[in-house]
């Protein structure tokens, strides 16, 4: 516990803006693959970047104890009280993806999950921060998370983790974060 205490203490503090633009090159530069293999698993992602965003693609494979391919940004606290919903405008297909939003460093601590439906035709979906579950290694746990937790975010990121195989393309415009005063504009 003292470790991850003072670990915790070299997590800078990121003044995040209120929208993430995934075709901002200076916006991406620090963002990162992380795939199953720093646990053994074959599994393939690469993400590059588009005139319309982000495209994250690849292949899930479950040999070798995989079965996940990440994208992610790099650790920064970040403080999501003040904003009650979030906006993302993507499209995918083959394997479904998630958006994770993290309070932990430590893998098998519970992080806050939305899975997005497959879609082939770009998809604008808007969510009550609130309501995005909690997950521990993949599965669903329960809890929403309070305004308390969404003061401790520190990292965001997309990954793929149904416990299937097969390829994948996830690709996101961006992702808007809105607090309430702004929803009537």
């Amino acid at each position: 516990m003292l470790l991850f205490y003072i670990y915790s203490l070299f997590i800078p503090y990121m003044n995040l803006e209120a929208i993430i633009d995934f075709s901002d090159a200076q916006q991406m530069r620090d963002w990162i693959v992380v795939n199953d293999g720093v646990m053994g698993g074959l599994s393939q992602g690469k993400a590059e970047l588009t005139e319309e965003g982000l495209r994250f693609t690849g292949r899930v494979s479950l040999e070798n104890n995989g079965g996940f391919s990440s994208f992610r940004s790099p650790y920064a606290r970040v403080d999501l009280s003040v904003y009650d919903q979030l906006e993302i405008r993507y499209r995918s297909k083959g394997l479904p993806c998630a958006l994770n939003l993290y309070r932990y460093s430590q893998f098998w601590r519970p992080n806050n999950k939305l899975p997005l439906a497959l879609s082939e035709e770009w998809t604008t979906l808007k969510v009550n921060l609130s309501d995005i579950a909690e997950y521990r290694m993949g599965n669903k746990i329960g809890d929403k998370m309070t305004k308390d937790e969404l003061k401790k975010i520190i990292r965001i990121g997309f990954i793929t983790d149904s416990k299937y195989e097969g390829d994948f393309v996830f690709e996101v415009d961006y992702l808007k974060f809105i607090a309430a005063d702004d929803s009537a504009r």
